[in-house]
């Protein structure tokens, strides 16, 4: 797919179902001022019931410029994955400015960039793993996790975690042979150097529902795969501002965020590099 964007507005963990309706006219607004060519959301937009909504307000918002869009946990809550996976693919047939990134495309951006994407999960293998006492609301309020044990809930989680990382691992190296700078979309961080619980680093409790590792380490070895190219990931969940060189060319970046408070994100110009690693 290609597109032709020298602006993108990078926007994370929205839960616009939080937000006043004051504050979500007040986004729409900032949305339709911004002075992005095309938009990129990291997951969280809201939950299963509120999310057909939203989607289409955003789009609305949006006008004509592309909307590129993976979900997160949140947007499962009250329902499953194949119900919202097959809803959301329902109204972006009827908006053709939403793009659902499922893995499968490879979005040319111009300025030899790529932009790829997946939802990722967190696959429970850093911390403590399945022994972890912390709660994770994903086992209470996404219906595929609700009628499992916590053993088959942790299987679960791997299972989701290795699919994600199949997904990508399908087209990072066409996107990393084709193009000096890949953009990687996902929700949950790859690496635990991104993973924040209200601001600070996760303890060994949360890390299980906080990290995708299987991402994490199939970009790990792309990069060295690939030394010349620039690898960003972009990744949200944690609420929190954090910028993670990982090697010299792959970068992990997540984004501050409040729940209630919808904001219209940060643009990044693919004119520019980001900074290399010393």
């Amino acid at each position: 797919m290609r597109t032709s964007t020298t602006t993108l507005a990078w926007i994370t963990d929205l839960h616009l179902d939080a937000a006043t309706s004051w504050a979500r006219r007040k986004f729409y607004k900032a949305l339709e001022a911004s002075p992005a060519e095309a938009f990129v959301l990291t997951g969280d937009i809201s939950t299963a019931r509120l999310l057909p909504l939203h989607l289409r307000e955003i789009a609305a918002a949006a006008g004509k410029r592309p909307v590129y869009f993976v979900l997160g946990n949140h947007d499962f809550y009250g329902s499953s994955f194949a119900r919202v996976d097959r809803m959301v693919s329902g109204i972006c047939a009827n908006h053709e400015n939403l793009i659902h990134l499922d893995g499968s495309q490879v979005i040319d951006l111009g300025h030899d960039t790529a932009l790829v994407g997946h939802r990722g999960w967190c696959d429970g293998r850093t911390g403590w793993g399945e022994k972890s006492l912390a709660k994770n609301p994903d086992f209470f309020a996404i219906e595929d996790f609700k009628k499992l044990d916590r053993r088959r809930a942790f299987q679960l989680l791997r299972a989701l975690g290795l699919q994600s990382a199949e997904k990508l691992r399908n087209r990072l190296p066409y996107s990393l042979t084709c193009y000096n700078r890949v953009i990687v979309a996902t929700h949950f961080p790859p690496a635990l150097q991104a993973a924040r619980f209200r601001g600070k680093p996760c303890d060994w409790l949360r890390q299980p529902f906080f990290c995708n590792m299987a991402i994490g380490g199939m970009l790990f070895r792309m990069s060295h795969q690939f030394p010349r190219q620039e690898i960003l990931v972009l990744c949200g969940h944690t609420h929190s501002a954090v910028t993670a060189p990982i090697t010299s060319n792959l970068m992990i970046r997540s984004a501050a965020s409040r729940p209630g408070f919808p904001n219209s994100g940060e643009t990044i110009s693919l004119n520019r590099r980001e900074e290399p690693v010393p």
